[in-house]
């Protein structure tokens, strides 16, 4: 029996579980006073033990079949199996019966947010907080109302209020961030948790919190001091290290951001994922060699992890190991067979190793994807253009640009390929359309086509278009 579950509690709840959990074996009965089984009851239900949960409150009720304390119980089982509307039901008939009853109204709220009814939840949550029993839960809980509401200058409020209660609520620490996030409220944000580490400088979440409003802010070297603050006080704390390890990389310290990340493996139970965050360093430090053997980590810790095996099989492909880079490409492809992504990858490795029949077959399966997955479509056209066959690149462009967000990249691909084919006025109608885009559309369509600067009529379009700005902006 697993006895680690006592471990935050003290040995009477132990005892009692244990002597209830030995009667249910024999198949005994004994008498509990109501106040021993809620103790019973309330473990089960904080340690989520569905099967204790069921068996203590049906004993409760065998017990003492009038008792509102245990009927409330019944409620929690009710919300514990998602079975709201029987709980609102039986929580409507306990109101009636002790219409001011704490417990009964906050259970009304939960119930009520639950069943997606956020104005009626804070009410009752009101209501409940009338005798200042449990305000902090309370606060945070009538935030959480408001977030779903959008209403986050109130769930802001609500969450302040509910720390200036209890500052460890974790919960309205991890909220009131997103909610400052949500409104791009950076100043507020840093300013709000920058007071609050120095009144309460043990708060790991604080300072994790401040971290993350620096990095929105874009000042990763104050996030570092943050998120060390917050390993200082929690060694195991992982998401720390994560970030910690992201702030190192945005500022190119590569080195220091492998160095986090191999500290994180000691503090999850997820180092798959860590050992493929270090892959993708290496990878985009054009390191093949090196990001292969942390993709191979990660594989060996989760031989499902297709991500890591599309990655590894890029690495295969930049070193011309082609045999290799499609066996990889294809345990990612079986193991989600209907992803645009990791088809597109095998798709590409065929066609970089020049077998352009098993690359057309292998886009032929991916199109069906692409509607959410524009760089699918890009790589096609890349791969028709490559091939020189630009009636497929114009279709398959022109196919999904009306539903597309990257439309500078499919207006510079259709120019490249109107000016291959002598198809004047498309070509302008691209350039036009790339121009649409402002001084960034001009620089890529550049970048992107540079014969076109020798080009008189499409320079004339390209400076006519600068002219028509300069003179709207006088």
């Amino acid at each position: 029996m697993n006895t680690d579950r006592f471990k935050n509690y003290q040995d009477n709840v132990k005892q009692l579980v244990l002597g209830f959990e030995a009667m249910q074996r024999r198949g005994d009965s004994r008498y509990y006073d109501v106040e021993d089984l809620e103790t019973i009851i309330d473990f089960y239900l904080e340690t989520s033990d569905g099967d204790g949960l069921e068996k203590s409150v049906q004993y409760g009720e065998e017990l003492f079949p009038s008792s509102n304390e245990i009927r409330l119980r019944r409620v929690h089982l009710l919300c514990f199996k998602e079975r709201y509307k029987e709980a609102y039901d039986l929580l409507k008939q306990l109101e009636r019966i002790e219409p001011d009853d704490t417990d009964v109204l906050y259970a009304l709220g939960v119930v009520y947010s639950a069943l997606e009814q956020p104005r009626r939840a804070i009410q009752y949550y009101h209501k409940a907080a009338a005798d200042g029993y449990e305000l902090g839960v309370i606060y945070g809980n009538i935030a959480d109302e408001y977030v779903k509401m959008d209403q986050r200058e109130e769930a802001r409020n609500y969450y302040r209020r509910a720390l200036r209660v209890n500052p460890n609520d974790e919960h309205s620490l991890y909220e009131l961030a997103n909610c400052y996030e949500d409104d791009g409220l950076n100043d507020k944000w840093i300013h709000f948790f920058s007071r609050f580490v120095q009144e309460h400088p043990y708060s790991k979440v604080a300072w994790y919190c401040l971290g993350e409003g620096y990095t929105a802010e874009g000042l990763y070297e104050k996030s570092t001091d943050a998120y060390q603050y917050a390993i200082a006080i929690d060694p195991d704390f992982y998401y720390a290290y994560m970030q910690l390890a992201a702030c190192y990389h945005a500022l190119g310290q590569m080195d220091k951001a492998v160095s986090t990340l191999h500290d994180a493996t000691e503090h999850t139970q997820d180092k798959a994922f860590v050992f493929f965050r270090i892959g993708e360093i290496f990878r985009f430090q054009n390191n093949p060699v090196t990001a292969n053997v942390y993709y191979q980590k990660a594989l060996k810790e989760d031989p499902y992890y297709a991500e890591a095996w599309s990655a590894m099989s890029m690495c295969y492909a930049s070193m011309r190991e082609y045999n290799a880079a499609m066996d990889a490409a294809k345990r990612a492809v079986k193991i989600e067979p209907e992803s645009a992504m990791y088809l597109t990858t095998l798709a590409l490795i065929y066609s970089d190793s020049g077998d352009f029949d098993n690359a057309e077959r292998i886009f032929e399966c991916a199109k069906p994807y692409y509607s959410d997955f524009e760089q699918g479509w890009l790589a096609l056209a890349d791969y028709y253009i490559m091939r020189e066959c630009y009636n497929e690149a114009i279709e398959t462009l022109s196919t999904a640009l009306p539903d597309c967000e990257m439309v500078l990249e499919f207006n510079k691909r259709l120019a490249f390929c109107y000016f291959a084919t002598g198809r004047r006025n498309m070509l302008y109608n691209a350039v036009r359309a790339c121009l649409m885009e402002g001084k960034n559309g001009i620089r890529e369509l550049l970048d992107y086509l540079p014969e076109i600067a020798d080009d008189l009529e499409v320079m004339n379009i390209i400076h006519s278009h600068q002219n028509d700005n300069q003179h709207d902006n006088q």
